[in-house]
């Protein structure tokens, strides 16, 4: 028996990294999910296979966030194939390294609709179906990358930072729901592309507090928090899941 028993989640962005772990977890803990993903839409299939195979029940959908539009359909897919929306995760998104005065108002579109817009239409989507239910928790993934600027990522760092006042705006209009939202902001990671980018690991320990990178488990853990009724009180809050990175600030 686990405490998501008879929930149903919607994790976007579940075919790598974060959105896999949450997921994973989620399911771990009972919950149904449905998860989508576009260019690792593999990982998604298998992730979803995994699960079924473990006893669990996943739906894995192939969604490009780029039209925002589109995120709506994980949201319909849970309503039509369980009748209900319990947890929603919003972890879509990409990571844009290019210097400001080289970016394209095309870039800009992308990253704000993949990492932002796509948040605004599944809270849109779910929020009514919660509010019938009078329960519901939103979870929407930013970054460090939201309180600590570095070169090359003003789109990123906006988008993030985006998310956070959106996060915070929103509790405002969902007072006495029974939905509650708040924002996990990881910092370092570790994911398979800190391998093939070249990443110096050792200096990136170095600037963190509890010296180490972080791992998917440390966020699905954060996540599972926030989904579950233990959460009940904590609400429009931006929890930083960096090790204590933001504390000190970059070297």
């Amino acid at each position: 028996m686990g405490a998501l028993d008879g929930q149903v989640a919607a994790i976007t962005g579940a075919g790598t990294g974060i959105g896999v772990g949450i997921a994973r977890r989620l399911a771990a803990e009972g919950a149904a999910v449905v998860i989508c993903a576009y260019n690792s839409f593999d990982g998604c299939e298998k992730l979803a296979d995994e699960i079924t195979a473990g006893g669990g029940a996943a739906t894995p959908l192939k969604l490009d966030f780029r039209q925002a539009r589109n995120a709506r359909t994980i949201v319909d897919t849970a309503i039509s194939e369980h009748g209900r929306l319990d947890i929603l995760v919003n972890n879509a998104g990409f990571t844009m390294t290019k210097p400001f005065l080289e970016c394209t108002e095309q870039d800009w579109d992308d990253i704000f609709n993949i990492n932002l817009k796509s948040m605004f239409v599944t809270c849109l989507a779910a929020i009514p179906h919660m509010q019938e239910r009078e329960y519901g928790r939103i979870i929407n993934i930013s970054s460090v990358h939201s309180r600590i600027h570095y070169e090359n990522h003003v789109l990123y760092g906006s988008t993030k930072g985006g998310i956070n006042e959106f996060t915070r705006a929103l509790v405002t209009e969902l007072a006495g729901s029974g939905i509650t939202a708040n924002v996990i902001a990881p910092g370092a990671i570790y994911v398979e592309r800190y391998d093939r980018a070249g990443l110096d690991q050792d200096r990136m320990i170095r600037s963190i507090p509890s010296r180490r990178v972080g791992t998917v488990e440390d966020i699905a853990g954060a996540a599972y928090f926030l989904a579950s009724p233990d959460s009940a009180y904590v609400n429009g809050e931006v929890i930083f899941v960096d090790g204590g990175l933001t504390a000190v600030g970059p070297d």
